[in-house]
């Protein structure tokens, strides 16, 4: 710290150091000059200026330069005695404009700084009575690229404010007068409002007249007001606290800045806050909230910050009879020792204020945090230190080395950290974990933010680390890819799930996008003895041979969680028909020793059908008739009824099933077992000719060669019908089955008006009247009983009720010669009937068709006598322009004629 003295009153004194923790100064002899007050402030046009009012009205520039043989070379540069006839209460410097804006007599005055003298320039006369002011200096630059300084002067003058702008060498009002409720005892700019102490409370104005009350000032008789960050924060005294606003009146902090004893006076030096106190000079940071060094001199009074645009600025602190200038330690010589101390958040603070290259302080910001978040870890801060590596985008396995068993041991060996790691254990290592996790899933969600990157490329961060960062992250991990952080980031949440919640542990391995690696999941799942989840993770990643033979050692041993067949059966479900060839190597077993579930291998159940109904059908169906032929009959009947397929193969061999069941010997056996065997093949019989008669998929003349004639006569029946062949169809029901009904039914279901079909009740009727040989012509042997003639009832009944399917005179030739006519009247007369009502209903479809062609005739002549006048004046109806000889034209239905291309918009 160095005493700044007047020329000429005393002579420099020697210098004494003053140990600090985080500043130094230069401590001089006790030397006095004698003024009764003194108002300062700092000017930046040459080198460093200090400008001192004194409580006589003589206003002093000082130059203040580095020194050769001591820390500073003070000297006068220019005094002006006939400042004030009044002491100078306040002095402003505009070093741009080169004015000096004082406050002295109750009024304000503008002096010249580019004469020796200080002459006056002008006395802004409206501000008679003034008691404090401020000035508000904006740097723009206009639209010819000129730099441009506005300043803006406000004026607490009684109770109301005045407001002004410099232009022309002279201040000028910028708006009416603002009211107020009290006379301020201090005000400062900030941003557009002004913030303003009375004695009791502070106050924001607004330049638009709004005004907003913050809080009392206390039991202080001088309320302070620092302006700080540019003007856009304040820092307002509260007793022995400072409470920090924004320019809207809102706190910026949810704490406050507590001193040792109430200010006197306040200044803030990027990042510090300088407090005078009673006994000596407080300084403090506000963020991170602690004190940085006590200063001990002789009654400081007043402190001021100046600027420079060469150097770095100053802090200047006046009592009655010195000034002294407190100088800090360069921030490259003060990190070192911070951060030795591990005060990371002020290490990080000065770096802000540091004057380096922007590149120069990100690496260093990047070095500080990194050894914080580490600090912070090995302080059992785990979340706070994993935001940090987050935000750093530290290399994975240098964060995750960290933890015990996360990385490989001869990976461990060559990680390096600059503090020594703590052993975790118990809730502390579930605690450190559950961060871990967190960290991870934050990372993750990033690269699935980002697929389409390329591998190589990373998530472009990484690229962009620093050497700072280096040093603590090793070249061998090699980990560049996205998925091989995808890969990392999985097997890690793999370890720690094992850990923390074992639940998770399946969700992680069902992901889509999951890249745990299988031969370390494979090792921790085995030493944890999950096998469910490693058979998950073994088919997750493809290697489905390898987990059913998992599955298949533990099936069979009754303390294994995979013991039984049940997870064989849901595995194989969802293999698909990629893998049939593993389903039939692995189902086989089941199918042996639990038919019934090894059947839902091949059908599915609730939970899995997709994958199943993709198998091939006729594989499994030649794989079950090999292994378990028990299970076809169940396996097609649900791939017929329920899945709808309609392949002839799998229909034809269903009835095959059927008949072998319905034709199979009767084994020799006790009277209960034989009435079972005799129901199970009379509902076997009921199915083969309900399947018969419904499917239209099975090819009948194969199937026909394979039925005996001695027995299934129906099902022959119905064959031969579906191949058209009526005859002996009909024939098995009147002469072999004796089942008039039957034959009813049957030609019913192959009557058509046309084709073979057509004669079908024809046929019946033949049969009816004709007597039966020994054996029928379909080749099945007759139904054994006495000889009867015709039952004319039965034909005659046939006749009346379906006349219309049957030619009348076909049947006249083949009723026999006895059958007398006046029975035969009734259905020759409604024959007649029948013929003259569809030549009735002939003519009367030609009568109508003939009158809607004339009518259409009609139309088509009607339109045809419509004529389309284009002339000059025949505008489009759509884009209003005229008709040429080349155009081409539409007539529309209502009348408009448009053009060809302008009808589409209509």
């Amino acid at each position: 710290m160095t005493s700044l003295l007047e020329q000429g009153s005393i002579s420099v004194a020697p210098w004494q150091n003053c140990p600090t923790s985080s500043m130094e100064e230069d401590a001089p002899q006790t030397n006095y000059l004698e003024y009764l007050d003194a108002k300062l402030d700092n000017e930046a046009k040459k080198d460093e200026n200090l400008v001192v009012g004194t409580k006589q009205g003589h206003l002093l520039m000082y130059s203040v330069t580095p020194g050769t043989t001591r820390r500073w070379d003070v000297a006068l540069l220019c005094s002006n005695k006939n400042f004030s006839r009044k002491p100078i209460v306040q002095v402003a410097v505009v070093p741009e404009h080169q004015i000096i804006v004082s406050l002295s007599d109750n009024v304000i005055s503008v002096h010249d700084l580019t004469v020796f003298n200080l002459p006056l320039l002008c006395t802004v006369t409206q501000t008679k009575g003034a008691t404090a002011f401020d000035l508000d200096l904006k740097h723009h630059v206009t639209l010819t690229g000129d730099a441009v300084v506005m300043v803006r002067l406000v004026v607490a003058v009684k109770r109301k404010l005045q407001l002004y702008y410099w232009k022309s060498r002279k201040f000028h009002q910028l708006r009416d007068d603002l009211s107020l409720p009290d006379v301020p005892r201090a005000l400062t700019w900030c941003k557009e409002a002004i913030a303003v102490a009375f004695k009791h409370d502070y106050w924001l104005v607004m330049l638009t007249g709004k005004q907003k009350e913050l809080f009392a000032t206390g039991r202080s008789q001088e309320p302070l007001i620092t302006q700080m960050e540019g003007g856009e924060q304040l820092a307002l005294a509260h007793d022995k606290e400072t409470i920090f606003v924004d320019a809207k009146g809102n706190a910026t902090c949810s704490y406050t800045l507590k001193w040792e004893e109430q200010p006197l006076a306040l200044a803030y030096h990027k990042p510090y806050l300088v407090a005078i106190l009673p006994k000596n000079i407080e300084i403090k940071i506000a963020d991170p909230h602690a004190t940085v060094q006590l200063v001990s001199l002789e009654k400081p009074r007043l402190v001021c910050v100046g600027t420079s645009t060469k150097t770095k600025s100053q802090v200047y602190i006046a009592s009655t009879s010195h000034v002294w200038c407190l100088h800090a330690i360069p921030v490259n010589q003060q990190i070192p020792q911070l951060l030795a101390d591990k005060q990371f958040d002020l290490a990080l603070r000065l770096v802000d204020v540091w004057e380096e290259a922007q590149d120069a302080k990100t690496q260093m910001q990047k070095h500080i945090q990194h050894l914080q978040a580490i600090h912070l870890f090995c302080s059992k801060e785990y979340s706070q230190a994993m935001k940090i590596f987050l935000t750093l985008n530290t290399d994975l396995p240098f964060v995750i080395g960290m933890y015990p068993d996360m990385v490989p041991e001869e990976y461990q060996s060559r990680l390096q950290y600059p503090y020594p790691i703590p052993a975790l254990s118990g809730a502390e290592l579930e605690k450190a974990l559950q961060a871990l996790v967190h960290f991870l899933l934050e990372i993750r969600h990033k690269l699935s933010g980002n697929e389409g990157e390329a591998g190589a490329g990373g998530t472009g961060a990484a690229a962009s680390k620093t050497e700072a960062d280096s040093k603590y992250s090793t070249a061998a991990s090699g980990v560049k890819s996205r998925n091989e952080k995808l890969q990392i980031i999985d097997t890690t949440l793999l370890k720690c799930y094992l850990q923390t919640n074992d639940s998770l542990v399946q969700p992680l391995l069902r992901m889509r996008d999951s890249y745990v690696s299988v031969m370390e999941g494979e090792r921790v799942l085995r030493h944890a003895h999950k096998y469910p989840e490693l058979v998950l993770l073994l088919q997750t990643r493809g290697q489905h041979q390898r987990a059913l033979q998992l599955l298949l050692r533990h099936a069979k041993k009754p303390d294994s969680p995979l013991f039984g067949h049940h997870h064989t059966v849901s595995y194989l479900q969802h293999l698909g028909p990629q893998h049939v060839d593993l389903i039939f190597e692995y189902g086989g077993w089941v199918l042996k020793s639990h038919p019934d579930d090894g059947l839902k291998i091949f059908i599915g159940d609730k939970t899995a059908s997709g994958e199943v109904e993709q198998l091939p059908r006729p594989r499994v169906l030649s794989f079950l008739k090999k292994t378990e032929k028990s299970l076809v009959v169940p396996y097609l009947e649900h791939v017929i009824e329920e899945w709808k397929d309609c392949t002839p193969l799998l229909h034809n061999e269903l009835i095959h099933q059927y008949r072998e069941v319905v034709t199979a010997a009767i084994p020799v056996c006790d009277p209960t077992t034989l009435e079972e065997e005799k129901n199970k093949r009379k509902m076997t019989r009921e199915k083969l000719l309900s399947f018969l008669n419904q499917s239209e998929n099975y090819t009948a003349a194969t199937l026909l060669v394979h039925f005996p004639y001695d027995s299934l006569h129906e099902e022959r029946a119905v064959l031969l019908g579906c191949l058209g062949q009526h005859h002996q169809a009909l024939a098995i029901y009147i002469h072999t089955l004796g089942d008039t009904d039957a034959a009813l039914n049957y030609c019913r279901k192959h009557y058509s008006s046309s084709g073979s079909g057509s004669e079908v009740y024809l046929t019946l009727l033949k049969l009816l009247v004709t007597p039966s040989d020994a054996q029928s012509s379909s080749g099945s042997p007759l139904k054994q009983h006495t000889k009867k003639p015709p039952d004319v009832k039965t034909v005659l009944d046939l006749l009346q009720n379906y006349l219309q399917c049957i030619d009348l005179g076909q049947a006249l030739k083949v009723l026999p010669d006895d059958v007398r006519l006046n029975l035969l009247k009734p259905f020759i007369q409604a024959s007649f009937n029948l013929a003259t009502t569809a030549c009735r209903e002939q003519q009367i479809t030609r009568g109508l068709t003939q009158s809607l062609k004339l009518q259409t005739n009609e139309e088509l002549a009607s339109c045809q006598r419509e004529k389309i006048v284009l002339s000059e004046y025949t505008y489009c109806a759509v884009c209003s322009k005229r008709f040429t000889k080349q155009s081409a034209f539409a007539w529309c239905p209502n009348g408009d004629v448009v053009h060809f291309s302008c009808q589409n918009q209509r």
